[in-house]
């Protein structure tokens, strides 16, 4: 994996006044920490960070942060939270945190399903109830993906993380009894026919 360079600058306003004008700007309030550094609260260009949320890994891509304004802070780091407005869904802060390339990290990468699924031919209702793994491994080694395969999932089948395998050097962390998808059957739906049909059995039964 390639890692994504991020310019930033650090910042010494804090609260919420000095955010809210970041934003008005165009950037992103953030803060870097971790790896027995201190706590440095930054600001990144908007754009920017949207085009490295875009380079692969999402909100929990790797990058060799520059600070540019203080470079003996810069250095490899993770997203590791990225906050959104609650109704415009915009991004409203960021945490980084520090890492080394050389020591495993946990992060979280998504789950895509891959395959032409028999359930689904079948009729069956797709349910995926986890779309991200937590998964260890070396920075330099994070898949951008996981992908599982449901070709042979049929109508009532459930995969459970315990049914998938890792990629040589990644470490699965997600609870194993964790269901991935379900196959649900079809819900049957009656006719007005049907329905009228009902109808007319129960008062023929009750004049009677």
């Amino acid at each position: 994996m390639k890692i994504q360079t991020l310019k930033v600058t650090a910042r010494d306003e804090t609260g919420t006044g000095p955010a809210r004008r970041q934003r008005v700007i165009g950037d992103i309030p953030a803060v870097i920490y971790g790896d027995g550094g201190v706590s440095t609260p930054i600001t990144v260009n908007t754009k920017a960070f949207h085009l490295i949320m875009g380079g692969g890994h999402g909100e929990h891509a790797i990058v060799q942060v520059e600070v540019e304004n203080k470079p003996e802070l810069s250095g490899p780091s993770v997203i590791k939270d990225v906050q959104h407005h609650p109704i415009r869904n915009h991004i409203v802060h960021a945490d980084f945190l520090r890492i080394k390339l050389n020591k495993p990290i946990q992060t979280l990468i998504p789950i895509v399903l891959v395959g032409h699924c028999v359930g689904l031919v079948e009729g069956g209702v797709p349910d995926q109830q986890l779309r991200e793994l937590e998964v260890e491994c070396l920075p330099l080694e994070t898949p951008e993906s996981f992908e599982v395969d449901i070709t042979e999932l049929t109508i009532g089948s459930l995969l459970h993380v315990s049914d998938l395998t890792a990629p040589e050097g990644i470490k699965i962390l997600t609870d194993d009894v964790r269901t991935v998808i379900a196959i649900h059957a079809p819900r049957v739906v009656k006719s007005e026919t049907d329905a009228e049909e009902v109808v007319e059995e129960g008062e023929a039964e009750a004049e009677g």
